[in-house]
Protein backbone atom coordinates (compact mmCIF):
# COMPACT_ATOMS: atom_id res chain seq x y z
CA UNK A 1 0.00 0.00 0.00
CA UNK A 2 1.39 3.40 -0.98
CA UNK A 3 1.52 6.12 1.64
CA UNK A 4 -0.42 9.27 0.98
CA UNK A 5 1.13 12.67 1.56
CA UNK A 6 -0.45 16.11 1.90
CA UNK A 7 0.91 19.01 -0.11
CA UNK A 8 -0.25 22.57 0.52
CA UNK A 9 0.34 25.42 -1.88
CA UNK A 10 -1.04 28.72 -3.13
CA UNK A 11 -2.10 29.44 -6.70
CA UNK A 12 -2.05 33.12 -7.55
CA UNK A 13 -2.18 35.32 -10.60
CA UNK A 14 0.81 37.67 -10.77
CA UNK A 15 0.13 41.41 -10.56
CA UNK A 16 1.29 41.84 -14.16
CA UNK A 17 -1.07 39.15 -15.51
CA UNK A 18 -2.53 39.86 -18.95
CA UNK A 19 -5.53 37.63 -18.24
CA UNK A 20 -8.89 39.31 -18.03
CA UNK A 21 -10.88 39.26 -14.81
CA UNK A 22 -13.33 36.82 -16.42
CA UNK A 23 -10.48 34.46 -17.37
CA UNK A 24 -8.99 34.62 -13.88
CA UNK A 25 -12.36 33.96 -12.26
CA UNK A 26 -13.06 31.05 -14.62
CA UNK A 27 -9.77 29.39 -13.73
CA UNK A 28 -10.13 29.95 -9.99
CA UNK A 29 -13.73 28.69 -10.04
CA UNK A 30 -12.63 25.41 -11.67
CA UNK A 31 -9.23 25.03 -10.02
CA UNK A 32 -10.10 21.88 -8.05
CA UNK A 33 -11.48 19.85 -10.97
CA UNK A 34 -8.65 20.98 -13.27
CA UNK A 35 -5.97 19.88 -10.84
CA UNK A 36 -7.85 16.67 -10.06
CA UNK A 37 -7.87 15.82 -13.76
CA UNK A 38 -4.11 16.42 -14.07
CA UNK A 39 -3.36 14.24 -11.05
CA UNK A 40 -5.72 11.44 -12.05
CA UNK A 41 -3.45 10.26 -14.85
CA UNK A 42 -0.82 9.26 -12.27
CA UNK A 43 -2.88 8.85 -9.07
CA UNK A 44 -6.58 8.16 -9.52
CA UNK A 45 -7.11 8.30 -5.74
CA UNK A 46 -5.60 11.78 -5.30
CA UNK A 47 -7.82 14.40 -3.71
CA UNK A 48 -7.81 18.17 -4.17
CA UNK A 49 -9.32 20.69 -1.75
CA UNK A 50 -9.43 24.38 -2.69
CA UNK A 51 -10.16 27.25 -0.33
CA UNK A 52 -10.08 31.02 -0.45
CA UNK A 53 -6.88 32.85 0.34
CA UNK A 54 -6.64 36.02 2.41
CA UNK A 55 -4.98 37.58 -0.66
CA UNK A 56 -8.22 37.98 -2.60
CA UNK A 57 -10.03 36.53 -5.60
CA UNK A 58 -6.89 36.05 -7.71
CA UNK A 59 -5.46 33.63 -5.14
CA UNK A 60 -6.50 30.22 -3.79
CA UNK A 61 -5.08 27.77 -1.29
CA UNK A 62 -4.86 24.15 -2.42
CA UNK A 63 -4.37 20.97 -0.43
CA UNK A 64 -3.45 17.78 -2.31
CA UNK A 65 -3.52 14.31 -0.83
CA UNK A 66 -1.68 11.90 -3.09
CA UNK A 67 0.73 8.99 -3.35
CA UNK A 68 2.84 10.94 -5.85
CA UNK A 69 6.32 12.05 -4.89
CA UNK A 70 7.55 15.66 -4.64
CA UNK A 71 9.21 15.56 -8.06
CA UNK A 72 6.03 14.33 -9.73
CA UNK A 73 3.88 16.97 -8.02
CA UNK A 74 6.37 19.70 -8.93
CA UNK A 75 6.31 18.66 -12.58
CA UNK A 76 2.50 18.64 -12.75
CA UNK A 77 2.23 22.03 -11.02
CA UNK A 78 4.95 23.55 -13.22
CA UNK A 79 3.05 22.57 -16.38
CA UNK A 80 -0.22 23.82 -14.89
CA UNK A 81 1.33 27.16 -13.93
CA UNK A 82 2.88 27.75 -17.34
CA UNK A 83 -0.30 26.78 -19.20
CA UNK A 84 -2.49 29.07 -17.08
CA UNK A 85 -0.19 32.01 -16.35
CA UNK A 86 -0.29 31.58 -12.57
CA UNK A 87 2.30 31.35 -9.82
CA UNK A 88 2.30 28.24 -7.64
CA UNK A 89 4.14 28.44 -4.33
CA UNK A 90 4.43 25.86 -1.58
CA UNK A 91 3.16 26.68 1.88
CA UNK A 92 5.28 25.83 4.89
Amino acid sequence: MDLKTNFSFEVQYPAESISTLAQRNALMDTLGPRLQQLLAAQDAQATVAVSDSHRGEASKLVELTTTLQDVQIASILQVFASQNGVNVSALE
